[in-house]
């Protein structure tokens, strides 16, 4: 069954079609069908897709976020005991909770218009203003080739969903500090392919806020653009990360340069690919293979730690794990100054890292007198490349690699080259047991004396 919302009597341009449209998707909720959106452009609030309902954009259609805070009234999954979590947003444009066989198609555009302005001000902080996609708790969920632009916080949040398939997304997120381009929060069986993400804050975002970890993912063929993150795992890791591979992506600068705060200007992407557990929760089995990056401040990541950020009634969390993971086939360009780092803390180590064909280009340039002499834990400290240094303004003593409580750590056909001279180490490590290197080549220019 097929139903414009025309037929229920919304109008373009300046009026609020919210009733309107919603009553077209309960139009067909017994029946399950498709909701048609239009040539043209639709403000509206907030409205509720039910099971076996498809929400389809035409070519030339536009749903167009309202700057009214009263048209996106406030409702959080967590307290209606739909979902635990730390972090779900309570306002949302298009939102589904509880429900099966739902999807979002183009090729039309969903524009949350900046989701208020900033009107806002609640606990969460720009977090509380409107995502664009919010599905808590679904199955089998398709959103594909749609356009999204300009969330008042995270453009889409799946959380604790079952069978989500991504496909042909071009996102657009930027006004906010925390406009992430895509956040899988606690969900199982994922497909992300072909996807065109651009955004201010991390692009792809894997998190565990919850007890429902991230399981059975597969992410491929995308291009991730950010002013933080391109890939990230974490922060919070509650319940873990298994199973996921991602392959053949590229990250580079966001089109819209504005670094991070606690950054220098000039080289806005902090890394690559960061895997964080510092919440708990066990990460394993994660697998990259065939990145392309540039121009970031550091292409690895991996940090184990104890932050413990308790913001559910459950008991302190069990440290957490990282261990099995591989990175294969990374060319980065213009990297650093920043090193990569693979770090756990005293007591609890990284296990199990394959590292495979790595080339990265480093733009080099640190003196001696810019050398961190003594790196520090900070094991409870918010998880970032600058975490061990930005007290000090100075950098670690590496410049390829930094390796600290690792155990069972194999470095395969690695080469590091500096594009400026550089007083640093190609590779450092430190209380490292089991540490396997084959055909690492560094250097490509004089150190300095």
């Amino acid at each position: 069954m097929q139903v414009l919302i025309t037929d229920h009597g919304a109008t373009p341009d300046q009026t609020i079609n919210t009733a309107a449209i919603q009553a077209a998707i309960d139009s067909v909720r017994s029946t399950g069908g498709r909701v048609v959106i239009p040539p043209g452009r639709w403000r509206c609030g907030t409205v509720w897709l039910r099971s076996g309902v498809e929400l389809h954009l035409a070519m030339g259609a536009t749903l167009l976020g309202t700057n009214d805070p009263a048209d996106y009234p406030a409702w959080s999954p967590v307290e209606a005991g739909v979902v635990r979590s730390r972090r779900a947003g309570p306002r949302r444009m298009v939102g589904a909770s509880q429900c099966e066989h739902i999807a979002v198609t183009g090729p039309g555009t969903i524009d949350g218009d900046g989701g208020c302005g900033g009107q806002i001000r609640e606990s969460g902080g720009n977090e509380a203003h409107p995502q664009n996609l919010q599905f808590i708790d679904c199955r089998d969920v398709q959103v594909r080739d749609v356009t999204l632009r300009s969330a008042g916080s995270w453009m889409q949040q799946y959380l604790a969903c079952e069978g989500v398939r991504l496909t042909g997304l071009d996102v657009w997120n930027h006004g906010n500090k925390t406009n992430d381009g895509l956040d899988i929060d606690g969900c199982r069986e994922v497909l992300i392919s072909d996807c065109d993400i651009d955004s201010h804050d991390d692009a792809m975002v894997f998190k565990s806020t919850g007890p429902m970890g991230c399981r059975n993912i597969l992410v491929s063929n995308c291009r991730f653009r950010s002013n933080c993150h391109g890939i990230k795992f974490g922060t919070e890791s509650v319940g873990g990360f298994e199973n996921i591979r991602v392959s053949n992506c590229i990250v580079s600068p966001s089109r819209r340069a504005s670094p991070m705060a606690g950054y220098p200007e000039g080289r806005p992407v902090i890394t690559g690919c960061a895997l964080e557990c510092v919440d708990g929760g066990v990460m394993r089995h994660v697998h990259i293979d065939g990145l392309l990056v540039e121009r970031v401040f550091a292409p690895i990541f991996i940090k184990l730690g104890n932050r413990l950020d308790r913001r559910l009634d459950e008991a302190d969390p069990p440290e957490g794990m990282i261990e099995d993971i591989s990175i294969r086939n990374v060319h980065a360009r213009q990297a650093g100054p920043y090193s990569c780092s693979i770090t756990g803390y005293p007591g609890r180590h990284v296990r199990r890292v394959q590292l495979e064909n790595i080339d990265i280009e480093h733009v080099g340039g640190v003196r001696t007198e810019d050398i961190l002499e003594k790196v520090p834990e900070h094991s409870d400290r918010y998880p970032e490349i600058n975490m061990f240094t930005r007290d000090s303004d100075k950098q670690l003593p590496s410049y390829g690699f930094y390796l600290r409580h690792v155990r069972e750590i194999s470095l395969r056909n690695i080469s590091l080259r500096l594009l400026e001279p550089d007083a640093r180490e190609p590779i450092i490590s430190d209380d490292v047991e089991d540490l396997r290197m084959e055909n690492v080549i560094a250097g490509g220019a004089e150190s300095w004396a």
